[in-house]
C-alpha cells in the first residue's frame, strides 16, 4: 500500500467560517465543504465567543443539513386527528403562507 493511498485528496475542499445557529450563543464555525457539500464541522479557535469550543448541538449540525428525517415541506395536522397525536400531511408552501396570513389577520 503507497502513502497516497493513507491520506484523503484535500484539494477540492474549501474552508468557510461563519456562526453555528443551533442555540442562542452563535459560536464561532469553521465548515469544510467538498463540491459544495459540508463536510465537517468544527469550532473556529479565533472566534471570541467560544476560542474553538464546540457543543455537540454545532457539531452535530452536518446532520440537520443532510438528516432524512428532516423537514423539508411545511406540515398540517391531518384533518379529524387529535392535537398531539402527531398526525400530520405535508402541505405546499403557499398553502401554509394563507393558513398563516388568515390566522395573523384575526389577531390584527
Amino acid at each position: 500500500m503507497t502513502r497516497s493511498n493513507f491520506f484523503e485528496d484535500h484539494s477540492r475542499q474549501q474552508t468557510k467560517f461563519t456562526t453555528c445557529y443551533m442555540c442562542a450563543c452563535r459560536c464561532g464555525i469553521k465548515v469544510t465543504l467538498e463540491e459544495g457539500k459540508i463536510r465537517f464541522i468544527q469550532g473556529n479557535r479565533n472566534h471570541p465567543v467560544n476560542q474553538g469550543v464546540l457543543c455537540a448541538k454545532g457539531a452535530a449540525g452536518i446532520m440537520k443539513q443532510y438528516s432524512p428525517g428532516r423537514l423539508t415541506k411545511p406540515l398540517k395536522r391531518r384533518p379529524g386527528s387529535e392535537r398531539g397525536a402527531g398526525d400530520f400531511v405535508e402541505i405546499e408552501w403557499d398553502e401554509a403562507l394563507d393558513v398563516l396570513t388568515r390566522r395573523l389577520a384575526k389577531i390584527r
